[in-house]
């Protein structure tokens, strides 16, 4: 009974990354900033509108960085708390099931956390370096760390009652 809700959060991060990487497919590279790619892409300039901001040398990729990781941190804070305080070895097994799945939350967004910082650091240092490879991992392991905090909140929801 417990080895669904593995399978479950390994799926759905295994479909996310196929999606994602067959997004990327054609691509060589992703810029995290977006006056990289106003530098590096100037002849596509006219497919795809840019912000005038996004011209300026001040237009970096840490402010949203610095949400990313806050939103993750609040994720990890109330799905750890969720299965620190939340019932106990006589509660039903729904709860135990959303708590494996809350766990999941808590790893997939840790490893979020970690690879996007690795990753924007090594961009930092060769703008070519979030090949499609890494742009589908970061987004994948984010979705799913979204994805499993929602449903191990449904889960959690239905067994209350």
């Amino acid at each position: 009974m417990w080895v669904w809700p593995i399978v479950g959060c390994l799926s759905l991060f295994a479909i996310l990354f196929a999606l994602f990487l067959r997004r990327g497919r054609g691509s060589r590279s992703f810029y995290f900033d977006p006056q990289d790619y106003a530098y590096y892409e100037k002849d596509n300039l006219g497919e795809r509108k840019l912000p005038i901001a996004a011209m300026d040398k001040a237009s970096t990729f840490a402010p949203l960085l610095e949400g990313y990781i806050g939103v993750a941190k609040l994720i990890i804070t109330l799905a750890a708390a969720s299965i620190a305080f939340g019932g106990n070895q006589n509660s039903r097994p729904g709860i135990f099931i959303a708590k494996i799945v809350l766990a999941f939350s808590i790893l997939y967004g840790v490893t979020f956390t970690a690879l996007l910082q690795y990753f924007y650091d090594d961009y930092t240092q060769d703008v070519n370096s979030y090949v499609p490879r890494r742009y589908a991992l970061i987004q994948a392991l984010g979705f799913s760390t979204l994805g499993c905090f929602v449903m191990g909140y449904f889960v959690w929801a239905f067994n209350l009652g």
